[in-house]
């Protein structure tokens, strides 16, 4: 179970408040989705062929084609620079 040190630390990475009935609340939560990993992580897929896929939807070829010119990639962008797309925090 995740402590409420723990989502506190969480909380104030995300910059987020939270009181004690969101902590409450946030922990059982967390607690839900950690024993729903586990469960998953636990799964046995011993009895799947996980290369195996539908011919009724082949897998297509790998084709390399050239990209477009960062010029004209770039000339969408709000903002860039140093042939990069340029974002600013919240």
């Amino acid at each position: 179970m995740i402590t409420h040190e723990e989502l506190k630390k969480v909380a104030a990475l995300a910059k987020l408040s939270l009181d004690g009935a969101d902590l409450d609340a946030l922990a059982a939560d967390f607690g839900g989705i950690v024993e729903f990993a586990d469960a998953v992580a636990g799964a046995d897929l011993s009895a799947m062929d996980l290369t195996e896929h539908d011919e009724d939807f082949p897998l297509r070829e790998d084709v390399v084609v050239p990209s477009l010119p960062p010029e004209e990639i770039l000339s969408n962008a709000g903002e860039s620079g140093g042939g990069f797309f340029v974002t600013r925090g919240l």
